[in-house]
């Protein structure tokens, strides 16, 4: 396979985040007298992180087997006195690991030390404009990398620890001591190129992502890397989405690359930077088809209007088919000022729900194609999961996390739905939990999909600490089968990895 770059690093590097500096709004000043207990998954972590600290087991028995390190990403820093960030998505990253073996779990916190991290701290006050905050016209941006908050999700890549944000380089960090090594840069001139935080890898250990900018520039292409399992890149080549869409998540068949324009479209870039789309449902969803082994071999499919953020993944069958899974939502959430009330203690509205839903594409030989259609489980929730080893083929199973309690955010409940039978198995944690995204973890020498944990993190409001849950993905109903609890609380993150 041939990947040509036909667009130049300019183009690509044009995108909102990177030209931030025009972007500015105003600090929001602390403003609830008496913080909700919930506030405590926004609230700023210690600078100096956490740990290593170890875990107390508080319920059932550590799995046999279960060995390795569950690594995790998400905002941290909320605040400079009393200053508040303006948007969720824009604090400073603080990536987790929490170690189990032989038993027990021991907890790692620390900040990702980005250009933007630096000089916050140094000033004590936020600078760097982003997706939805606030900016300093003094803060000097070259480059997207100045704003990076590095503060979405992590990958394992060629023995690197990479952190992951939106518009900008993946940072490397050591996967021990998460102590941050700098940007990680690809190809001489592929530097501070975006690198998107959902990178999918293929079975064998061969890792996709894409580039997604130009907002500033007007161009709307989109990088794609093809990375070995070694972590060095094989090539990059760039195809044209046609508009500059919102573009978060996207998936991936054993030989085909899907990518959903949404019609969430910037039309003319201003202030701040999620401001700059517009919800367009006359133009429907757009998906791209692209052949891994030659990026020029394309075809386009249309759908009714959705809006997403997270994909679960997609498989081929033998007549060309796609099915691939999200969570769908009716139109776009957490746009302007998202998650600010949150910072500030307010819950305010909430948020329309998403639903688990499955895209059929048709095969591109069928006698009347038609438009793609939606097959909606019912199922509400986010951050839907499977089992890696299955990641582009064909499989049954989607883990996801949904429910909540009345008057604040988060999720309460962890459910596995069957694609086969169309049943969901779900179990609630209650009330007094804030639950976050939960992965596959394939049980030492089996191979069904429900022959898995399934692993991650919640907040316990009561307690006040945050806690590792591992489930039997079989039986999910049946409640955890191990818990590990820490003595303190970190914020609530987005996105996770294993390393095995």
């Amino acid at each position: 396979m041939t990947l040509t770059t036909s667009l130049s690093r300019r183009m690509l590097l044009g995108s909102g985040l990177a030209a931030g500096a025009a972007l500015t709004l105003a600090p929001r000043a602390f403003a609830a007298p008496e913080a909700p207990e919930w506030t405590l998954g926004f609230t700023t972590a210690p600078a100096k992180g956490f740990g290593p600290a170890p875990m107390r087991l508080v319920s059932g028995k550590a799995p046999a087997g279960l060995e390795g390190a569950l690594y995790r990403n998400g905002p941290a820093q909320f605040r400079y006195g009393d200053s508040l960030a303006s948007h969720w998505f824009d604090a400073d990253g603080m990536v987790h690991r929490v170690a189990i073996a032989n038993g027990k779990a021991v907890h790692t916190g620390r900040y990702v030390q980005t250009k933007k991290r630096k000089a916050e701290q140094e000033a004590k006050k936020f600078l760097a404009s982003g997706f939805g905050t606030l900016g300093d016209p003094s803060y000097e941006v070259g480059s997207s990398d100045d704003v990076n908050a590095a503060n979405t999700s992590v990958v394992m890549s060629g023995g690197e620890m990479l952190a992951l944000w939106e518009g900008g380089s993946a940072f490397r960090l050591d996967p021990v001591t998460l102590e941050t090594r700098g940007p990680k840069i690809w190809r001489p001139d592929l530097a501070a190129m975006p690198f998107l935080a959902h990178p999918k890898r293929e079975p064998g250990g061969r890792l996709w992502n894409l580039a997604v900018g130009g907002l500033a520039s007007g161009i709307p292409k989109v990088g794609i890397y093809r990375i070995g399992a070694d972590g060095a890149l094989e090539d990059f080549g760039i195809v044209d989405v046609g508009v500059l869409s919102y573009i978060h998540d996207w998936s991936m068949t054993t030989s085909k690359l899907i990518i959903l324009v949404q019609p969430w479209i910037s039309t003319a870039p201003r202030p701040p930077f999620i401001n700059s789309f517009d919800w367009r449902p006359q133009d429907g969803m757009k998906v791209l088809i692209i052949d891994k082994d030659d990026l020029t071999k394309q075809r386009w499919v249309q759908a009714d209007a959705r809006a997403f953020y997270h994909t679960g993944a997609a498989w081929e069958e033998s007549d060309g088919t796609i099915r691939l899974d999200a969570a769908f939502y009716a139109e776009p959430v957490l746009g302007q000022g998202g998650g600010a009330d949150w910072i500030r203690g307010e819950y305010g509205k909430p948020m329309a729900e998403g639903y688990l839903s499955q895209l059929v594409i048709p095969p591109p030989n069928a006698k009347a194609p038609g438009d793609a259609k939606y097959v909606s489980t019912g199922v509400g929730g986010e951050f839907p999961q499977v089992d890696p080893r299955r990641h582009g083929a064909s499989r049954r199973l989607t883990a996801l996390v949904g429910g909540g309690a009345p008057g604040r955010p988060a999720p309460t409940a962890l459910a596995v739905h069957d694609w086969g039978s169309s049943k969901t198995d779900a179990y609630d944690f209650g009330k007094n939990y804030m639950v976050e995204e939960h992965l596959f973890i394939p049980k030492p020498g089996k191979t069904a999909e429900q022959d898995s944990w399934l692993i991650g993190t919640a907040i316990n409001l009561r307690a006040g600490h945050s806690e590792v849950w591992v489930f039997d993905a079989a039986k999910v109903s049946d409640g955890p089968v191990a818990v590990w609890q820490a003595d303190y609380a970190w914020p609530l993150g987005f996105h996770g990895t294993w390393a095995g």
